[in-house]
């Protein structure tokens, strides 16, 4: 998916808003540096959405079209200055830079990119979306990366897990893992004081997670007044939970889709008790209560939440409010769960300077440029050996449950069709919760729907 630094939001204004934002959480641009103290600079500037630089040489410089979808202040001041970094330390290669702008999700670059290559003039390398891979690269529209990775040193052990696995088909390499970002519960230690409950003690079961949020819930006669708990609040959502009830929604001998796993059905029906017990509609009407562009965790009316780790940067100025962080519950308590997603780097499919375009991506995810974007960003990246070292994690140790939590991090199914896959998941859950169908044949419905779409030519 997909971590820009999500701004103060509520999170539930309607159920089929909060059942989407987990589907759609990765992979989406950032723009919120506060948890480093980087500067913020202002203002944005958008360049030529052509390639017509693409393959340039002059004697023996060879220069090179970038195009990434960063258009946040901060974000693109740091692509621009790893930019200028490359060009320094690379005199034979000579890197431009340009912002694709777009709606929602970085939609602009893959429009703008697919004319590109359709029209045999694209770029040299693009910032992708790194659960995206896989279907492009099925389709032929990216190069392989395999040996230039083999002959750079590259090696799957460099990187996390998920990412590499999401950035390959099958033991063929078709980018660059760049950033990347999870999943933990926030959780708020006044409220917990205030409902008698250890503040250095957070939930570690299903279980004490159920007990905890009826404990924090309090009411100002029908209405809430704090909500302790909500499952699809947040990064929340039955994508998250299935994986926390110990389901697995890809067969890894098959590559067939398992959204109908027992424990996946047992994490939406766990969903739909909540929808139930708590009023889904109130649950609405609080957030709207709250303020659509109020954070309710930050506001203090949610006692316990699914969040990402591009929050706590989020939540530095936030007055008053104390909290901590922890791995998501578990059944077991003990085997603790969360996925990831975030961005790559590739190089379309007909890029004239294949190998000066790795050169450039492997500088930006394995090397100074990397660090210095991880750094001016709060993003974390991929090459799992940088982030322990970065400036802001080493200040706040409530990163470190984000980073613990990585090498297991399990990354959205890698599917030809994964968006169709989420779109089937969202609409299964929004039906869920609102009371509109069976669990158990909404997942077996979404898996077989999927699987279909997988099977046709």
């Amino acid at each position: 998916m997909a971590r820009k630094k999500r701004q103060l939001m509520a999170s539930v204004v309607v159920l089929t808003c909060a059942a989407s934002l987990v589907l759609t959480g990765c992979g989406s641009t950032n723009d919120n540096a506060s948890n480093n103290g980087a500067s913020n600079a202002s203002g944005n500037t958008s360049g030529n959405a052509g390639a017509s630089n693409s393959g340039e040489s002059s004697g023996k410089v060879t220069k090179i079209t970038f195009w990434h979808p960063f258009g946040g202040a901060t974000e693109k001041a740091a692509m621009d200055e790893g930019v200028k970094m490359f060009n320094e330390t690379h005199k034979d290669i000579q890197v431009k830079a340009e912002f694709i702008g777009g709606s929602g999700q970085g939609n602009g670059i893959t429009d703008k990119l697919t004319v590109a290559i359709n029209g045999s003039n694209p770029p040299d390398v693009v910032v992708f979306d790194r659960f995206m891979v896989q279907q492009w690269a099925s389709e032929g529209l990216f190069e392989e990366l395999t040996e230039n990775a083999q002959a750079n040193g590259v090696t799957a052990d460099q990187f996390y897990d998920f990412s590499w696995k999401e950035a390959s088909v099958g033991d063929k390499l078709y980018a660059m893992p760049f950033t990347t970002d999870d999943r933990a519960l926030f959780y708020n230690k006044t409220l917990f004081k205030e409902a008698g409950l250890d503040p250095e003690k957070p939930p570690t079961t299903i279980a004490e997670l159920d007990e905890y949020a009826e404990k924090l819930t309090k009411k100002n006669g029908s209405r809430y007044d704090t909500l302790g708990f909500i499952p699809w609040m947040g990064q929340g959502g039955v994508l998250t939970w299935g994986w926390a009830f110990g389901g697995k929604y890809q067969d890894p001998a098959t590559g067939k889709i398992t959204a109908n796993d027992p424990a996946i059905v047992k994490a939406l029906q766990w969903e739909q008790g909540y929808a139930a017990k708590y009023d889904a509609k109130k649950v609405g009407d609080f957030a709207t209560a709250v303020g659509g562009d109020i954070n309710p965790f930050a506001a203090g009316k949610v006692g316990m939440i699914v969040g990402g780790s591009w929050e706590i940067g989020q939540y530095k100025d936030v007055k008053g409010l104390d909290y901590g962080v922890a791995p998501l519950p578990s059944q077991t308590g003990t085997d603790p769960t969360t996925w990831a997603g975030g961005w790559s780097f590739i190089v379309p499919k007909g890029a004239k300077n294949k190998d000066a375009a790795f050169e450039f991506a492997k500088f930006m995810t394995m090397e100074d440029g990397a660090k210095n974007y991880a750094e001016k960003t709060g993003w974390f990246i991929c090459q799992k050996d940088m982030n322990a070292q970065l400036s802001w994690v080493q200040s706040e140790p409530r990163y470190k449950t984000f980073i613990d939590m990585f090498p297991t991090a399990y990354a959205r199914p890698i599917i030809k069709k994964g968006q169709f896959f989420f779109d089937q998941l969202n609409a299964a859950q929004d039906k869920a919760l609102n009371s509109k169908g069976d669990a158990q044949k909404l997942l077996d419905d979404v898996t077989n729907k999927t699987n279909a779409e997988l099977e046709k030519k």
